[in-house]
């Protein structure tokens, strides 16, 4: 069995093993934390910074793409007669 490297938590500083936790690339920069409590945290400071001009559309994109892909789910899944 071979050695997991320790990484370190970006937002709280905890030490956890590579495989575990959460980790997102962002324009080929890597952000690690060791739960998806500090990732959420993280992005919760992140779009208090970016401009709700820049932001907000790709948001409304965003949902309107999820949106669609649950109607298309409960379509699927509704009982036909």
């Amino acid at each position: 069995m071979g050695k997991k490297n320790k990484m370190k938590c970006m937002y709280c500083g905890r030490t956890f093993f590579e495989g575990q936790g959460v980790t997102i690339v962002i324009g080929g920069e890597t952000f690690r934390f060791h739960s998806k409590k500090c990732a959420l945290e993280f992005f919760r400071r992140l779009m208090e910074r970016i401009p709700p001009e820049s932001a907000l559309p790709a948001a409304k994109s965003l949902a309107r793409e999820l949106e669609e892909a649950i109607k298309k789910k409960e379509e699927l899944s509704a009982k036909k007669f």
